[in-house]
């Protein structure tokens, strides 16, 4: 018996039933809010896409757009956008602020 609906990062239980397709959607709309340069956008949006390229088990829908099926948890999500916006060295008010968007909230308290 296979283990279903398990972030494939991290392998815990996926809580918040919401697919990469719309994590990524919401992430944009975040940077454009911030003003954040289009090229550097599109940057991100490619790295984050490449996060769950592996083959999943999970049978579950997100809950958003009830199309995709979820393969990553907010929490492995949130720590590798937050990753990435520091390696791509953001000031951290830009980290805090991105971080403000409830998505990514509670990833962020945690790594203080």
């Amino acid at each position: 018996m296979f283990n279903q609906n398990l972030c494939v990062i991290c392998e815990d239980t996926i809580t918040d039933p919401i697919c990469i397709s719309c994590y990524i959607k919401q992430t944009m709309i975040s940077l454009n809010d911030l003003k954040v340069n289009p090229l550097i956008s599109n940057f991100i949006n490619k790295k984050l896409k490449n996060l769950t390229s592996q083959e999943n088990l999970n049978d579950t829908r997100c809950i958003l757009c009830k199309r995709d099926t979820v393969s990553i948890c907010r929490y492995c999500f949130s720590e590798n956008i937050i990753r990435i916006l520091r390696e791509l060295n953001f000031s951290e008010d830009l980290v805090e602020n991105f971080c403000d968007n409830s998505i990514y909230e509670e990833i962020e308290m945690e790594m203080r």
